[in-house]
C-alpha cells in the first residue's frame, strides 16, 4: 500500500479546519485508546489535496463495533441514530459523519454488511474512483493512497477503483457527469468504456436531480459534463430532448 506523510501545508490546513471544531479531536483520541484508528475519507480528503475548503466530513473508524464507536461518541453528547443501519452515527450539533467500513451487495437495495477489521486498501478500493479512494490517518497524518488517487488528482483524471465494483452503483455514472464539470477533469478509456454500457435505468429521477444540479450550479463549465454524455453515445438515454436537437441548424449569432 503507498502511503506517504502528507505535506506540511496540507496538515496546516487540515488543523485550520479541525481547530474550531476541538470535539472531534477529542472522540478520535477515545477512538485510538479503544484500539481503533480514525482516517478521513472521500471528498474531504480530495478537496483538502487540491487546497480547497472541506465541506462534507466523512470519518471511518477501524477496529472498533458500531456499538462501541456509539459508546465512545456517546460520552461528548446525544448521537443521532438516523444512519445506524448503514452504520453511520452523527453528533448533535457537530456535522460529521462517523462511519464503520462497509462491504454491501450490489442492486439498488443493497445488503449493508459492516465489517471494522476490514484493511484500509479493501475499503478504499470500494470508493468509485480513486481520487476518492484516498485515507487519511487522523491520528498519524499519514495519507494512504493504494490506488494513486494523488497522482491522478494531479493529473486531472477520473479513473474506477474498481471496474466491477464500480458497476454495481449505477449512480456512479452521473457522479462522473458532475465531477467533469465541477474539477475540469478527463476521463481514462476504461472509465469511459465502463459508462458507455453500464444500466443506468434503475437510478431514481431524484437522484439524477441531485448530480444535475452539482454539475449546473458548482460547475465552471456545465456543458464540458453534457458533452462527455454525448462522446460516449448516451446523450439519447440521459436527455432523449436535447439529443433530438443536434441536427437542427442553429443560427450562428446564437
Amino acid at each position: 500500500m503507498k502511503s506517504t506523510q502528507i505535506l506540511p501545508a496540507i496538515q496546516k490546513t487540515l488543523q485550520e479546519f479541525l481547530n474550531p471544531h476541538p470535539i472531534i479531536g477529542k472522540i478520535v483520541v477515545d477512538i485510538v485508546a479503544a484500539d481503533g484508528s480514525a482516517f478521513l475519507v472521500g471528498g474531504a480528503v480530495r478537496d483538502l489535496l487540491r487546497a480547497k475548503s472541506i465541506k462534507d466530513i466523512d470519518i471511518e473508524v477501524h477496529g472498533v463495533s458500531l456499538d462501541r464507536l456509539q459508546e465512545i461518541i456517546q460520552q461528548h453528547g446525544v448521537v443521532s441514530l438516523v444512519g445506524k443501519s448503514f452504520g453511520v452515527l452523527r453528533l448533535h450539533g457537530l456535522d460529521v459523519d462517523w462511519s464503520l467500513p462497509r462491504a454491501d451487495t450490489a442492486g439498488r437495495k443493497p445488503a449493508v454488511m459492516l465489517d471494522p477489521s476490514m484493511t484500509i486498501a479493501a475499503a478504499c478500493k470500494r470508493r468509485d474512483l480513486t481520487i476518492n479512494a484516498m485515507a487519511l490517518d487522523l491520528t498519524t497524518s499519514v495519507l494512504h493512497d493504494p490506488y494513486n488517487g494523488q497522482k491522478d488528482l494531479q493529473d486531472r483524471i477520473l479513473r474506477p477503483t474498481d471496474a466491477q465494483l464500480f458497476l454495481e452503483d449505477p449512480l456512479r455514472f452521473f457522479r462522473v457527469m458532475q465531477f467533469i464539470g465541477r474539477f475540469g477533469m478527463h476521463t481514462s478509456s476504461e472509465l469511459d468504456e465502463l459508462c458507455r454500457t453500464m444500466d443506468i435505468s434503475g437510478v431514481s429521477v431524484e437522484r439524477i436531480e441531485q448530480e444535475f444540479v452539482k454539475l449546473l450550479l458548482k460547475s465552471e463549465r456545465p456543458s464540458s459534463g453534457i458533452r462527455w454524455i454525448e462522446r460516449i453515445g448516451r446523450l439519447s438515454d440521459v436527455l432523449p430532448q436535447l439529443a433530438a436537437t443536434r441536427a437542427i441548424p442553429q443560427n450562428p449569432a446564437w
